[in-house]
């Protein structure tokens, strides 16, 4: 794997259930990893390579001067929602 992507644990409770998983990222690419309670891999976002922006985390504390940063931690949750519900009905 690039050595650039980083990663970060994010986990929420969904139905009663508590999921958790892990945001692989860099600054143009992420996908969300859910781990537990079954594991299920989500597809790669990709952000174009001209875009003054960069995927960020809290991971991300130093700002980059022009460059706009878009936080995925909120919509990577409710990405991990989504993989959960998609695992389950392939499971049925």
């Amino acid at each position: 794997m690039n050595t650039r992507f980083k990663h970060y644990q994010i986990s929420t409770t969904y139905n009663e259930v508590v999921l958790e998983g892990t945001i692989v990222y860099w600054s143009k690419d992420y996908k969300v990893i859910l781990k537990q309670p079954m594991y299920k891999e989500g597809n790669n976002l990709h952000m174009m390579l001209a875009a003054p922006a960069r995927f960020v985390t809290p991971l991300d504390a130093t700002a980059v001067k022009n460059i706009k940063d878009v936080n995925i931690v909120d919509v990577s949750i409710s990405k991990l929602k989504k993989l959960y519900e998609e695992a389950i009905h392939e499971n049925a």
